[in-house]
């Protein structure tokens, strides 16, 4: 009876926060989803495996969710499909799969390896490398853009490997840490062998993931990184006289360690009023796979949220994990933003736009 309630768990990390002991209960659930996974503690009588260890779950994992290209195919087959007007039945008629798509559908990303910048303030152009993640073409895309216009106009040069994969989160948490460690080392490879001073992640769950190891450059959740840049590096942002609620992911609070990061940075956009969500202390129930696998319980735990972002009625919605970013903007019917897509929005210096 117990495997249920471990198949269900968020991994959203609430109880290590208030834990008297200091359990690494993150750790624990991950290798005891794998045992079961691979049947080292199933019965003769019992099937135990995870829900994500499951061949209907497993090939969604591997073949599709995390294929970055693969992805980004079906993107494109998507957004002809929104031209024409039929999307709205797909998410009426396409199942747990139709109904997770969000509202607006942004335009798909082709990473080409090397974005240029203008010269940096400090006269030498600094090259950081940029994780995009499974969903860097599809549905992140738009923060990706704005990522790189962001870094440009901050003097960095931006590239992105595309031999970089999946970060290996949703196979570390489905019960298939082999995977997950391959994949980590995989992007170690991609990112090797480049003059970079950081490997900026967009996406807290994914930075999360590939900070499990060391690397001889770190890779650094974009929106930390970013709110780091020195007050005498940043051009002049416009004011932006909007009401932002902040969205905080359990990966950016309770795993990175980082609640103030969106906040710090945001804070540099004049007449912003940024207004941090009570309810960030619970889990909105994307959780990664389980917004697909345990739908009636993720759309149960984001109902506060939605609650609580109507009565606020804010200009914009804003997290930084594009897992629960799409979950809330379904509930929202509207587009729940990347921090990095306002500071985009604020800019006033003009870069070439990224396709």
């Amino acid at each position: 009876g117990v495997v249920a309630h471990l198949d269900g768990c968020l991994t959203c990390r609430a109880c290590e926060s208030v834990c008297p002991s200091l359990v690494h209960y993150g750790e624990l659930i991950d290798e005891v989803r794998d045992a079961l996974a691979h049947d080292e503690f199933a019965s003769a009588t019992a099937n135990t495996r995870p829900r994500a260890a499951s061949k209907r779950w497993a090939w969604l994992r591997h073949h599709v969710l995390s294929q970055r290209r693969v992805f980004g195919a079906i993107w494109t087959a998507l957004s002809l499909l929104d031209r024409l007007k039929v999307t709205n039945m797909i998410r009426r008629f396409g199942g747990r799969m139709g109904q997770i798509l969000p509202p607006v559908l942004p335009r798909r990303f082709r990473p080409n390896g090397r974005i240029s910048t203008a010269p940096a303030p400090e006269a030498t152009t600094k090259t950081v490398g940029l994780f995009i993640g499974c969903t860097g073409e599809s549905l992140n895309s738009d923060a990706v853009r704005a990522s790189i216009k962001v870094l440009n106009a901050l003097g960095y040069a931006v590239e992105i490997p595309t031999a970089q994969v999946c970060c290996g989160a949703m196979h570390q948490h489905g019960g298939d840490i082999s995977e997950a460690t391959r994949l980590r080392a995989a992007n170690r490879t991609a990112f090797a062998d480049r003059n970079l001073s950081a490997i900026v992640v967009i996406g807290t769950a994914c930075a999360s993931e590939l900070q499990r190891e060391q690397n001889n450059v770190p890779f650094v959740e974009i929106t930390d990184f970013l709110a780091q840049v020195p007050d005498d590096q940043w051009p002049s942002l416009q004011p932006i006289p909007a009401r932002v609620a902040i969205h905080l992911p359990c990966s950016q609070t309770r795993v990175l360690k980082q609640p103030r990061s969106t906040e710090r940075l945001l804070q540099r956009i004049p007449e912003l009023n940024l207004v941090p969500l009570a309810t960030n202390d619970r889990c909105c129930g994307a959780a990664g796979m389980h917004v697909l696998m345990y739908p009636n319980q993720a759309d149960a735990l984001r109902a506060p949220k939605l609650e609580e972002i109507e009565q606020l009625n804010p200009d914009f919605v804003v997290s930084a994990n594009i897992g629960c970013a799409t979950h809330i903007a379904v509930g929202l019917a509207s587009p729940v933003l990347h921090p990095v897509e306002l500071i985009a929005k604020s800019l006033t210096t003009t870069h070439r736009e990224v396709r």
